[in-house]
């Protein structure tokens, strides 16, 4: 009766633990299955065609405007020689920033096209839209071929257009097509050390907020966000130096000075029938006065 007992205890125990691997093999299996689904979802919404909207003519704001980089790598607007600097620093996730290139933006580059300011990005790295450190790389590394300051438009509409996915890699990717960029070079660009170092650069820049614009150096103040347009033109204006503008007096013109000799021609030879002419008149027997009274002789007096 024991030996009964424990046969179908031992019996009883291995069905369970046949039942507890069945168990465990379900639910790897399942986890297994739930991982390939997530897997394959994020396979296709990567490999889906994002819309990424490109904007009409975007260097057209930009055309006659001379490009350049700061010594730290920051993207510049303008003659280098300008007599006024305007430094903003700004982040495509910062709403505030966003904000002054719909507000300001265009009125400020009027001087900067008649060569009155310098306009200089900082690119910052602050706001609340995901990525603003990868839209940051892009935009320097769109400025490697030549289109910063489309790619920086672009950014700034896209922040409002797409939100939170505004800067996704996807995204960032298709703007690079967009625009009509070589993607080996944009991809090759966005991780180098030369990008890391122009955003480490901008990292140490004792600025507190974004956006802060500062004209020759001094940081435009106001009560909420940055001052309005009309400010940040009066601000240009008065660190402009007055004679800006007036046209500069011709040089003097020296006399030229008069030759310390003047210069003579040699006589020209006398060709042959001139030598013959002055042989024959030296022959002749000079031809007597007419016309002369002979002095008179006084007569001896009686």
């Amino acid at each position: 009766m024991a030996k009964k007992t424990s046969s179908r205890t031992r019996a009883a125990r291995q069905r369970r633990q046949r039942q507890r691997r069945q168990s465990r093999s379900a639910l790897l299996i399942a986890a297994i299955i739930i991982v390939a689904v997530v897997a394959f979802a994020v396979f296709v919404v990567a490999n889906q065609p994002v819309d990424a909207h490109i904007p009409d003519d975007l260097s057209a704001a930009y055309d006659g405007i001379p490009r350049s980089y700061s010594r730290d790598g920051y993207p510049q607007l303008g003659d280098t020689e300008a007599p006024v600097t305007v430094e903003e620093y700004a982040s495509f996730a910062c709403p505030g920033c966003q904000q002054f290139h719909e507000d300001s933006l265009e009125s400020l580059l009027e001087r900067v096209r008649a060569g009155q300011a310098l306009f200089t990005y900082v690119p910052m790295q602050t706001g609340n839209v995901p990525n603003a450190q990868g839209a940051a790389r892009a935009a320097l590394c769109a400025g490697q071929q030549g289109m910063f300051w489309e790619m920086h438009d672009l950014l700034f509409d896209w922040q409002t257009r797409y939100g939170n996915t505004a800067f996704s890699q996807s995204r960032l990717l298709a703007g690079v097509e967009g625009l009509g960029m070589r993607e080996s070079l944009f991809t090759g660009c966005f991780n180098s050390s030369a990008i890391t170092v122009t955003l480490n650069a901008a990292l140490n820049e004792d600025v507190s907020t974004t956006p802060t614009l500062r004209v020759n150096g001094v940081t435009l103040e106001a009560e909420q966000g940055l001052p309005p347009t009309a400010t940040i033109l009066q601000a240009i204006d008065d660190a402009t130096p007055d004679d800006w503008g007036l046209p500069s007096a011709p040089p003097a013109i020296e006399p030229a000075e008069a030759p310390t000799t003047i210069p003579t021609e040699a006589p020209a030879e006398p060709t042959a029938a001139e030598a013959e002419q002055a042989d024959e008149a030296s022959s002749e027997p000079p031809a007597a006065e007419t016309g002369v009274a002979e002095e008179a002789t006084p007569a001896p007096e009686g």
